[in-house]
């Protein structure tokens, strides 16, 4: 702008900083940065309504809370002769508190109780009526009048699924403790005492540093049940036969001869072999015990969540006949008379429960029972032909058929 144009111009004086009026502050102007910043009041987040829970979430917790009757079993099986006779740790752990107490953090830490997902709390409800007391409020627990602890034994071998057919080949197993003046000779002469008609064994090594010996032997009809009773006596002392598993089985086979090793595998590919066969359970025939595994599946997978098998149906009919087989079958077959599929009290997987007379329900492990029908499957018995069907077979076969050609002679 030229000056005489600002001379001309007229005076505004809100725009004229000299000119300009005081203004009077007001609230909103005299608030500083930090009072923009300032968190709400108490007072101010009580006015805001508070924000509901989802209620899909809440109805998931609630149908999450753990069965306190499947508590209370889980953790009376802990603290029971049956269990504290194997449990090592358990039974050292209560041993060593004079007054038999087990802290309750120790019973929390356990799998199956993480799997429900169970706490203190959960727990204390749980045993209320049970006859395991309890002391400052859960934090321990222990056996009724704190009783004797069972003595502590051996616990059995855990076997995975492909350890069921490891001595297919042949079993391998070990002597252990053998007394310092007795040698693998007495063992040898001992055992294949024992063993039935020309069944001889393969290997038996030398006494190790660590009074052990191994064995080797040629597979037989019931041989790995022979081999888990087996005890034979050298000088005044029993030993207990073990069979060979896992890390202590591979161990083993490295001092095995190679022939040995070789007969082994081609053994156990025969029998491979001759178990691939047909089985039948109930009224049903499958064609190997992976195809019985796959139709438990699909029975499973095909029913809802409570939904019951008709006692009528071929299902139903197969559950029941697998039962026999596992290692509990009779007692749980005892009072029987519906089978269910449902959620398990363990997790969130699904199982199968026996529903019992009076409406008590009971999870059953098909998987205990499928193993078993593994060892020792139900193959379809195929009936030999006499000699006398073979004969009219063949003389059957050496008929000409009509219209067919005519015997050389008759032409």
């Amino acid at each position: 702008l030229k000056p005489s144009s600002l001379a001309s111009a007229p005076c505004h004086p809100e725009l004229c900083v000299l000119g300009r009026p005081p203004v009077k502050p007001t609230a909103a102007m005299s608030m500083t940065d930090a009072d923009k910043r300032k968190e709400p009041t108490p007072d101010t987040e009580a006015a805001a309504p508070a924000k509901a829970e989802p209620e899909a979430k809440r109805l998931k917790a609630a149908a999450g809370a753990p069965d306190p009757a499947v508590i209370r079993k889980q953790v009376e099986y802990y603290l029971s002769d049956e269990n504290l006779r194997t449990d090592k740790f358990f039974s050292e752990k209560i041993a060593g508190d004079a007054e038999g107490w087990l802290e309750m953090s120790l019973i929390l830490s356990c799998n199956k109780m993480k799997a429900m997902r169970a706490n203190k709390e959960n727990v204390v409800a749980a045993l209320e009526g049970s006859k395991l007391e309890l002391k400052d409020g859960g934090v321990f627990v222990r056996r009724p009048a704190n009783t004797a602890l069972p003595k502590l034994e051996a616990k059995p071998q855990q076997f995975k699924k492909n350890n069921h057919h490891a001595h297919d080949g042949g079993v391998v197993a070990m002597f252990r403790n053998i007394p310092a003046e007795q040698s693998w000779v007495q063992i040898k002469e001992k055992l294949q005492a024992m063993l039935p008609p020309k069944v001889n064994l393969w290997f038996v090594s030398e006494v190790s540093d660590k009074s052990q010996c191994n064995v080797a032997c040629p597979p037989f009809e019931g041989d790995v049940a022979f081999f888990e009773g087996a005890e034979v006596e050298v000088g005044s002392t029993k030993l207990k036969c073990e069979i060979c598993y896992g890390d202590v089985l591979q161990q083993t086979l490295k001092i095995l001869p190679k022939h040995i090793r070789d007969k082994r595998e081609r053994e156990s590919r025969k029998r491979q072999k001759e178990r691939n066969r047909p089985i039948v359970l109930g009224s049903q025939k499958f064609v190997n015990v992976g195809a019985l595994r796959g139709k438990v599946k699909e029975i499973m997978n095909s029913r809802s969540d409570g939904e019951t098998l008709k006692p009528e149906g071929t299902d139903f009919k197969l559950i029941k006949a697998l039962l026999d087989f596992h290692p509990k079958g009779p007692e749980k077959s005892t009072g029987t008379i519906g089978i269910k599929v449902a959620k398990s009290a363990q997790g969130d997987s699904r199982c199968f429960f026996l529903i019992k007379e009076g409406g008590a329900e009971e999870d059953v492990s098909m998987k205990k029972c499928i193993d078993a029908v593994e060892l020792n499957p139900p193959y379809v018995k195929v009936e030999k032909k006499g000699k006398e069907d073979e004969e009219g077979a063949v003389e059957k076969a050496a008929e000409p058929k009509e219209g067919g050609a005519k015997p050389a002679a008759e032409e």
